[in-house]
Formats: structure tokens, sequence, C-alpha cells
């Protein structure tokens, strides 16, 4: 909430989830659901996904920082515990995957899921990019950021 209300959007707009990007709904429906659907196993081994966070997250802090006069510490202050905290919980699940998958067929299921989790994020970030990026084409109903023109001259 502190990213989302520092970068000036309003709390109870964003906590209605109104506005949420329809793939990044569904993205987060589609983990729900692997994580709810399958074993344990798959479902820990779905969050190695975390091993690349520390490296992606200190990047994109410092890239914010230095590049965003709007952007504080304060605003990003979920991220810095995520900079210890992911390291602990990779050695967790992996440490859980190895003792766990002991048969090829629990190996497979869990590369599988992981394979599934990182094709999830995949098509959020798609999706984001296609709406917001390019070639800018917003869903009706999800969030307009301000000033934004609509492809074909409107807002």
């Amino acid at each position: 909430m502190r990213l989302a209300t520092g970068v000036g959007l309003d709390r109870d707009y964003v906590e209605s989830t109104v506005g949420i990007l329809p793939a990044t709904r569904f993205a987060v429906d589609a983990y729900v659901a692997l994580v709810r659907d399958r074993s344990v196993l798959e479902a820990v081994a779905s969050s190695l996904t975390e091993m690349f966070s520390p490296t992606i997250i200190a990047e994109r802090v410092s890239g914010m920082l230095a590049n965003y006069d709007f952007i504080t510490q304060e605003t990003l202050a979920y991220f810095a515990p995520r900079l210890t905290q992911a390291p602990r919980d990779v050695d967790f699940a992996l440490a859980y995957v190895k003792q766990h998958a002991r048969t090829p067929e629990q190996q497979r299921a869990a590369i599988a899921a992981l394979t599934e989790k990182c094709n999830i994020l995949w098509a959020q970030l798609d999706a984001l990019h296609f709406a917001y990026v390019d070639p800018g084409y917003i869903p009706p109903g999800a969030f307009v950021p301000e000033g934004h023109i609509a492809k074909g001259g409107k807002s």
C-alpha cells in the first residue's frame, strides 16, 4: 500500500481492486489455483522463482530511486526486507524440494510447477507491457495512468 499511495494512487481505489488489469487478476487466480490444487511439493517448488528476487529487487529499487523524484525509500519499504527474506525462503524451498522430490515423477512434477509459475509471471508481464507500454491498449475498466492518451487519440 505504501508503494501505491507513494506514487499518488488513492488507497480506497487500490483496495477496491477495481482497476486491476484483467490479465493480472487472471495470473493471481492461476497461481492461487496452482498452490491450492497441487501437492505441497509442487506448491513449494513453484516458489523457487524467488531465487532471483534479491538481484532483481536490488536493481529495480536502485533504478527507481535514481530515476524518479517521487520515489522514496519509504515508498519502497516493502522491498527492503525481501532482500534478506527471499534468500531464506529459497533456502527452505530448495531444501524441501531436494528432500521430497525423490522419484522421477515427483521431480518432473516439481519442475512442471516451477515452469507453470514462470509462465504465469511471463503472461502477466506480457499483458502489462501490451497495456501500458507497446502498443498501449488498456482494457476497459483497467487502471489508466493520469495523462494517458489512449490509442486512437481518446483518453
